[in-house]
């Protein structure tokens, strides 16, 4: 029967990236499992912003150190990783998130994240399509950016199996195996594996892997998606991302296009048990016409992109981000079962906390005390909970429209 040091479930942004920093840190025999093709879920449908500061401050050092990384990997590869160092700009056209955004700046100072004051007018002359005749105030961060969010993975993966990480796709974890209450392997659609040190990045899935060892993590999947303009030279090139608070929405470039984000009133949630195990041929609009949705948000996102009214929309992507009731993840022991760790619930911030995440959940496999502070994120927080309840997915579907709309 083969045997590994670690075995991580789930081949997406996050499972990659823990397979290369466990294997960074000298962690012994590790083996990645996919029951698909890497990447191939939520982490190629992300809008892959890399943005290092928000409301909530608890993320900030985890994506500082995914920031750095996307340097780090590509001296190691040698190759483009997909990052777009475009920096962003936080408009504040109303007292709350001018109080919001003098909060990010603290945040940045204390974090040594490049923070800068700008004026509106200076704001304009960056991004071409926005109107800052509303605008109070605006900040600055020129090292953030976005990433190409597939190719971040693969870049993690590649560097992974470089140095030496064993990579099966297609292979579906179908059980935990454990005794005397610590896990002892897998069971694959292949056969056993045993390893003491079992870590789920299973993303939609992850509660679902869980429950099977009688602890139902506590996330739920919730549709997150954007739109994507047609290209126009007017819309400026390669221009800041760009956080727009007061209107719920962010917009980033694309290939000479705009991509747009925009709060939703109400997400879709989905029960983890009835998804198919490939989401290629699964539509989480469940139904609805998603251009409604977009005409809800057309008036607020007018205040800032006038030119809403009148765009064309090339593209549509909708995937499913795995949300908590408190909009923050899933990182670390999986209680009642000694060497089973999680590292779930990523609330749609998954790229850009990705190394963050990798980090810390190497050091707990190495029975390490991770250099941050990642006791908000316990898997206990909430108590006994029904994942898969209409209650429950509710309350993560709030924290989806909290999140698009205070950008936490």
């Amino acid at each position: 029967m083969a045997q590994f040091d670690h075995i991580i479930v789930g081949g997406g942004v996050l499972g990659a990236s823990i397979a290369y920093h466990l294997v960074r840190e000298n962690a012994g025999s590790i083996l990645l499992l996919e029951r698909n093709t890497l990447a191939s879920a939520a982490s190629s449908k992300a809008a892959g912003l890399m943005l290092q500061v928000s409301t909530n401050t608890t993320k900030t050092a985890l994506i500082r150190q995914t920031r750095d990384m996307v340097d780090i990997l590509a001296d190691e590869l040698g190759e483009d990783v997909g990052f777009h160092k475009v920096g962003s700009l936080r408009l504040a056209a109303s007292d709350k998130r001018i109080s919001e955004l003098d909060d990010m700046a603290a945040d940045a100072a204390n974090n040594d994240i490049p923070f800068e004051w700008m004026t509106p007018r200076d704001a304009g002359d960056l991004v071409p399509w926005l109107d800052v005749s509303s605008l109070r105030k605006v900040g600055f961060l020129p090292t953030d950016g976005y990433v190409d969010p597939y190719l971040l993975s693969m870049a993690y993966a590649r560097a992974a199996a470089a140095r030496g990480v064993e990579i099966r796709q297609q292979t579906a974890v179908t059980d935990i195996r454990a005794a005397n209450g610590r896990v002892i392997g897998v069971d694959t659609a292949n056969g056993p594996i045993d390893s003491e040190s079992v870590i789920d990045a299973a993303g939609a899935w992850a509660a679902v892997l869980s429950a099977q060892m009688g602890y139902l993590l506590p996330m739920a999947p919730v549709r997150s998606h954007y739109w994507i303009t047609k290209s126009d030279p007017a819309y400026g090139g390669d221009h800041p991302v760009t956080i727009m608070p007061d209107a719920g929405a962010y917009a980033r470039p694309d290939v000479g296009a705009v991509l747009l984000g925009i709060q939703e009133r109400h997400s879709a949630t989905f029960d983890a048990r009835e998804l198919p195990g490939d989401l290629a041929t699964f539509s989480p609009t469940v139904g609805e016409e998603h251009w409604d949705r977009l005409a809800e948000a057309a008036e607020g996102v007018g205040q800032f992109f006038p030119g809403i009214a009148d765009a064309q929309f090339a593209n549509y992507i909708a995937g499913l981000s795995a949300y908590t009731p408190d909009g923050k993840i899933i990182l670390g022991p999986v209680p009642g079962l000694s060497g089973f760790l999680a590292a779930a619930g990523c609330c749609g911030s998954g790229i850009s906390l990705s190394a963050g995440i990798g980090s810390a959940i190497a050091d707990l496999a190495l029975h390490r005390t991770p250099g941050v502070d990642i006791s908000a994120f316990g898997a206990n927080r909430f108590g006994s909970v029904d994942p898969f309840s209409t209650e429950f997915r509710e309350c993560c579907a709030t924290a989806r429209a909290n999140k698009s709309r205070n950008l936490v």
